[in-house]
C-alpha cells in the first residue's frame, strides 16, 4: 500500500458518503481543499461531516482516531463536524462526533497511544487506537 493508494481509497471514501447523505440531504457537497472543520457540508441541517478512512483497521481490529499533527491539536480535537463517520475495507461507521470525543476523554488511560509518520508524508501524527468493537458501539447509538 503506497501513500498514494491511500490517498485515493479515502477519496472513493468522501465520495461514497456524499453520495449516501445525498439520497436523504440532496444540498450536501464536498469541501475541497485544506478546509480542517470538515469534508462534507449538509446545508439541509447545518451540520458537518468529517470521513476517515483505513485500510489497515480489518487486520489490526483497531481505527485511529487522530488528536495532534505536528505536536498541534487536530483531528477529533479541532473537527467541527457534528458526524464522523469511518471506512474500513468492509465496514462504514457513523458516529455523533461529541460521542466520540466523550468516549477518549473516559477511555483515554486505557487506549494505546499510537504516533507515526505516515510513509509519503512530513507530517507525524499522533492518536488513539479504537478497537472496532468500541467505534461499533459508538456508531449503534447515531441516526443521520
Amino acid at each position: 500500500m503506497s501513500f498514494k493508494d491511500d490517498l485515493q481509497f479515502g477519496k472513493d471514501v468522501e465520495n461514497q458518503v456524499l453520495d449516501i447523505i445525498k439520497k436523504k440531504y440532496p444540498l450536501s457537497f464536498m469541501i475541497e481543499g485544506k478546509f480542517k472543520a470538515f469534508d462534507i457540508f449538509i446545508p439541509e441541517l447545518q451540520e458537518g461531516v468529517e470521513v476517515k478512512s483505513d485500510r489497515q483497521a480489518e487486520d489490526t481490529g483497531n481505527v485511529f482516531i487522530e488528536i495532534e499533527c505536528n505536536n498541534q491539536h487536530s483531528g477529533i480535537q479541532t473537527t467541527r463536524a457534528s458526524w464522523y463517520v469511518y471506512k474500513t475495507t468492509k465496514r462504514m461507521f457513523w458516529a455523533n462526533t461529541q460521542s466520540v470525543r466523550q468516549y477518549l476523554i473516559q477511555s483515554a488511560q486505557r487506549l494505546k497511544m499510537f504516533s507515526n509518520r505516515p510513509k509519503g508524508e512530513v507530517s507525524a501524527v499522533r492518536g488513539y487506537l479504537v478497537p472496532i468493537e468500541d467505534f461499533e458501539q459508538l456508531s449503534r447509538r447515531t441516526k443521520l
